[in-house]
């Protein structure tokens, strides 16, 4: 499971982001390098699914609900959840699996170069020093494994759903075993495409196979799923402040 990306939203980091910088030197490090390059790309994505939302709030209120749901279920509980909620509304494989992986490139894109400011001390963002310090020990924990398979092992690391792995977390430590920019990205878009792929035609088999029998138990599996994500979160904060 992804750790971060169902914690805070994309537009809580861009407000840290500016209150923590001047303007000048923010706008010199968004407009320019690699890095600044991709949070462009972040901010591209985000005004284009806002506006593909707007528009069809205009023909199909219902369709607009249950995309935006969608794309709040992915950032606050994680990819399955959000997955199995866009086939229990019977939304179609397109739409359920391509709002999820926009949703976490959005994801990947903002925060991996809002991590990289931070390393260099350009931008101090308090609500992810933590995170970005979790992810530094992970890369610690295991360097030999990431120097020794590189960007294969890259590739594994972001598509296997464990704990403390994906998008996010993969494109932070590919940064700290020193792979480029770009190459970094190439790899999580595909991982991350292929996994949530994977997941959205294996939870459809089974949303279809229940919603043969009862619409009711689909929606019990799901808030099931849900409680136990939540309560699973809670207890991992409560224990990472006791340590």
């Amino acid at each position: 499971m992804i750790l971060f990306q169902n914690e805070i939203f994309f537009f809580l980091m861009i407000k840290y982001a500016f209150k923590r910088g001047k303007m000048r030197k923010i706008n010199n490090i968004i407009f320019k390098g690699k890095e600044g390059n991709i949070f462009i790309f972040s901010l591209f994505l985000t005004t284009l699914l806002i506006i593909s939302i707007l528009i069809t709030y205009f023909y199909d209120t219902k369709l607009a609900n249950k995309i935006t749901s969608l794309v709040v279920s992915n950032l606050f509980v994680g990819r399955v959840p959000s997955l199995s909620l866009g086939y229990a509304s019977q939304l179609p494989h397109i739409t359920v699996i391509g709002v999820n992986i926009v949703t976490e490139i959005i994801l990947v894109t903002s925060l991996y170069p809002l991590f990289i400011f931070s390393l260099k001390g350009i931008l101090k963002i308090k609500p992810l020093e933590d995170f970005f310090f979790q992810v530094q020990e992970k890369k610690k924990q295991h360097q030999d494994k990431f120097e020794k398979y590189g960007k294969i092992g890259l590739f594994v690391f972001v598509f296997i759903p464990f704990w403390m792995t994906g998008p996010i977390v993969g494109a932070i430590i590919g940064y700290l075993i020193g792979l480029k920019h770009y190459t970094i990205m190439a790899i999580v878009f595909i991982s991350t495409t292929i996994a949530i792929t994977l997941w959205g035609f294996f939870l459809n088999e089974i949303i279809e196979f229940l919603l043969a029998f009862d619409t009711r138990y689909v929606w019990i599996i799901l808030l099931l799923i849900v409680v136990t994500t939540l309560i699973l979160k809670i207890k991992n904060k409560l224990y990472k402040r006791e340590k």
